[in-house]
């Protein structure tokens, strides 16, 4: 994988918000440790039944909401999920139900979810 500069990190983010490119495949091996069976479970969970608050999604999956909550901040941060504010509760978003994993390049591109 090519090295870059921060630099060439900044003008591709400015060119990806512009709409002018796509961002670039990012490593995989961060995304596939993050995708354990809890996380898989709850990823499919929020896409089938799509809940209003992350408190229903912990009944649904019969966890405890702090671990739900842990788990969706880590896939957050992977781009799979968004958890958006509506007062005091947080409705969690499913953004992606796709994951391109390219095994030679051992890189990943998450697709926008279906709708």
């Amino acid at each position: 994988m090519a090295r870059k500069v921060l630099t060439d990190f900044g003008d591709e983010l400015r060119a990806v918000a512009r709409g002018e490119r796509k961002p670039s495949p990012r490593p995989a091996s961060p995304l596939l440790n993050a995708l354990s069976a809890e996380s898989l479970e709850l990823l499919q969970a929020l896409g089938l039944r799509r809940p209003a608050t992350v408190g229903q999604l912990a009944d649904i999956l019969g966890k405890a909401q702090s671990n739900v909550s842990r788990t969706l901040q880590r896939l957050a941060g992977h781009g799979l999920v968004r958890l958006v504010r509506a007062g005091k509760e947080v409705r969690p978003e499913l953004i992606s139900s796709v994951v391109k994993i390219n095994l030679i390049k051992l890189t990943v591109e998450v697709c926008e979810a279906a709708a």
